[in-house]
């Protein structure tokens, strides 16, 4: 079994989560949609082990891929405008608004490379094989 991944452990996690932070709760259906059912249930499944220090590479990985799928560059399900809307303390201001999807979607990804990676590379152990073959 693998030990917690902690925010004290990844930066790029402690990160995500101030982003995230950044932005209104999941009880503001405007922004994350029916509470029972909603985008922001599938972010709260995945933090709250993080935050609870009980975390695991699945959870940061989820939390990435959610981050990119739903408030990631160029999502169809929350879109930056809403995003602006919601981000806590720049009054609506466009250009936070898109800051704040550039760097949360840069620091989705290299999540989800980290945590990933492995698992995706799949059978192709060493970085590069395909390459160092290829004719």
């Amino acid at each position: 079994m693998t030990e917690p991944i902690t925010l004290a452990d990844d930066t790029d996690l402690a990160h995500l989560i101030d982003l995230l932070d950044m932005l209104r709760g999941p009880e503001t259906a405007s922004l994350w949609g029916e509470v029972d059912h909603s985008i922001g249930q599938k972010f709260a499944s995945r933090l709250r082990p993080i935050l609870n220090g009980q975390g695991r590479a699945q959870d940061v990985d989820y939390l990435a891929v959610y981050v990119l799928k739903y408030l990631g560059k160029g999502n169809t399900h929350i879109p930056e405008e809403q995003i602006t809307e919601w981000l806590r303390g720049v009054s609506g201001l466009p250009a936070a608004g898109h800051a704040w999807v550039e760097d949360a979607t840069r620091t989705a990804w290299t999540l989800v490379t980290r945590y990933s990676l492995p698992r995706w590379r799949g059978h192709r152990g060493t970085p590069g094989q395909d390459w160092v073959s290829a004719r």
